[in-house]
């Protein structure tokens, strides 16, 4: 069975810190017994992530022409949904947990 993660960052870089590990792609082997990375990429932590990204709290109003007369508005922070599979490790999650969980998720797994 799965266990679904409704998780809640600070921002980008919070959510990118936690979500992903920084692997080496590429080295400089110059020296055979001391390779030295030279080329890094993320790696994601968890298979099954869904970035939801911002979420609107009130949308923004058009005017008849399209013109935006109220700017949309946001709720707090980067939104992210996580699907564990059996066997996968929920390390670090609790911490970014969305309080309350939402019982209407902006996006929810197929």
């Amino acid at each position: 069975m799965f266990t679904d993660y409704y998780l809640k960052f600070a921002d980008e870089a919070e959510a990118d810190s936690v979500l992903y590990t920084e692997v080496p792609i590429e080295w400089d082997r110059t020296d055979p017994d001391n390779p030295i990375p030279t080329k890094w990429e993320k790696q994601q932590n968890f298979r099954n992530t869904d970035i939801v990204g911002l979420i609107v709290d009130t949308p923004a109003i058009l005017d008849e022409n399209g013109e935006v007369t109220s700017e949309a508005t946001y709720v707090d922070g980067v939104h992210v949904n996580i699907r564990l599979m059996p066997g996968e490790l929920a390390e670090g999650l609790n911490d970014y947990l969305c309080d309350p969980i939402p019982v209407t998720p902006a996006r929810v797994w197929a």
